[in-house]
């Protein structure tokens, strides 16, 4: 007779840690992280440079998209169409983007063609042509986009909300990509002054993560070492600090549905509740059967979906309810979004702390599993002038989030009566009905 076999014995998994990047800087101020993970044959690059959307001159916001797109346009040793022939051969795909925290670009190339990718992207941010002509393309292509969004009842309520809550002397306070007044103004000068004033090694970081397998430092110290640091302007990042709740109704005529936006100004990842927020943000409306999609989605039939969405800036942040509604049930539906927020009346349980812990450290492992994942998370904490040790402290703090810390968190950071409120929708019909619901709402167009 078979002995029966011992059932093996199912142990927790160990704590999962993020494998920190080796630091090295070069003479000329550029800092380099390089995060070499085996199997991973595509390196993913990220150059940071500390040139948020602040240092754009009044009347130009916009000048510092435009700039970035530009770059690839030609350089001064592969002018015009000759760049992106050369990216091409290499298998490499260069990509960017300009945010409220800094100018970030990105490039995925094979490992094998590394060197010369590199080279590359260190030619697109020093050598740009920047011609006259491609300025003027990259400038009509941002007024078509302009134009495309305010179409989208979801964008303008982000614009909308993002304008409510942040006072307005701050970049942060309007459109990333300028509107369309200021982008309209932008000379091809202004473009080029902007390149020579703020694209500089100096607080710029260059993160690569691949299997890279070699003295890669001395590489790039070799491809970046003549990008000398010029003297230019000294300045401070931006501090938004929150305006006085407002409550908006965005006129939108004949919209059968209407983009609701219901919070107010957050935090950033420095503050101490950071990770209270996390699992608070995931019980409300992080996780599909949170408790405003139960309600709202599950319950009622109101929307698609509706999340709480938490999103820090460099200094504060936005935390906002998210959800599209069929424009007769919204005054119902804004009433039972308000009621799940108020956590004092339903505190957050022990249970739903479980779930978003389980969750939020489970799903860790997977997130970076791919260079590019690793690279793009470095690339947003440095924007954010966050340290990279940031993963493995934030991971701990989670597990260490209670159910009276949690709520405690929200009811500080979203007291029902205190928020601001954006409505993008038909006016006529949405008006009189909020304003009979308790929400005095100003109507903008």
């Amino acid at each position: 007779m078979r002995k029966a076999e011992r059932r093996p014995e199912v142990k927790p998994l160990p704590r999962w840690h993020f494998r920190e990047p080796e630091r090295f800087w070069l003479d000329n101020g550029l800092q380099l992280l390089l995060a070499h993970r085996d199997g991973q044959h595509i390196a993913s690059v990220a150059l940071i440079l500390d040139a948020p959307l602040s240092l754009e001159p009044l009347g130009r916001h916009g000048v510092a998209t435009i700039t970035q797109r530009c770059v690839d346009e030609g350089t001064a040793t592969h002018p015009g169409p000759a760049f992106s022939e050369a990216l091409e051969d290499i298998g490499a795909e260069l990509s960017g983007a300009v945010g409220f925290s800094a100018t970030e670009f990105y490039l995925d190339v094979p490992v094998s063609r590394l060197t010369e990718g590199l080279e590359l992207l260190a030619e697109a941010v020093r050598e740009p042509t920047l011609d006259p002509t491609d300025v003027r393309r990259h400038q009509q292509l941002r007024l078509a986009e302009i134009e495309q969004s305010e179409s989208n009842s979801a964008h303008r309520a982000n614009l909308a909300f993002r304008a409510a809550c942040i006072q307005r002397k701050f970049r942060a306070s309007e459109a990333p990509g300028g509107d369309r007044d200021q982008v309209a103004a932008v000379e091809p000068s202004d473009v080029t002054g902007f390149h020579a004033r703020h694209y500089r090694p100096e607080g710029a970081t260059l993160v690569i993560s691949g299997a890279f397998g070699r003295d890669l430092a001395a590489e790039v110290a070799d491809i970046f070492a003549d990008w000398l640091p010029d003297p230019g302007p000294a300045f401070r990042h931006q501090s938004p600090a929150p305006r006085r709740p407002h409550l908006w109704l965005v006129d939108r005529p004949g919209s059968v549905q209407a983009d609701l936006r219901l919070g107010g100004f957050g935090i950033d990842r420095s503050d101490p509740r950071w990770a209270d927020i996390q699992v608070g943000t995931h019980a409300l409306g992080g996780a599909f059967l949170s408790r405003l999609n139960k309600v709202l989605r599950e319950e009622k039939g109101f929307t698609y979906g509706v999340h709480l969405v938490n999103t820090p800036l460099r200094d504060g942040g936005l935390i906002a309810v998210q959800g599209s509604f069929r424009t007769e049930v919204l005054p119902e539906a804004l009433e039972l979004a308000r009621r799940q927020l108020d956590v004092v009346s339903a505190p957050i349980t022990s249970a739903e702390v479980r779930d978003a812990v389980s969750f939020t450290n489970g799903v860790a492992p997977l997130r970076y599993s791919t260079a590019q994942a690793v690279t793009e998370r470095i690339a947003q904490l440095t924007a954010a002038g966050v340290s990279v040790d940031f993963i493995n402290a934030n991971a701990y703090a989670i597990t260490q989030v209670t159910p009276e810390s949690a709520t405690a968190a929200l009811a500080e950071l979203l007291p029902p009566d205190q928020l601001s409120l954006v409505v993008v929708g038909d006016a006529d019909r949405l008006h009189q009905p909020l304003v009979e619901a308790g929400w005095p709402v100003s109507v903008k167009s």
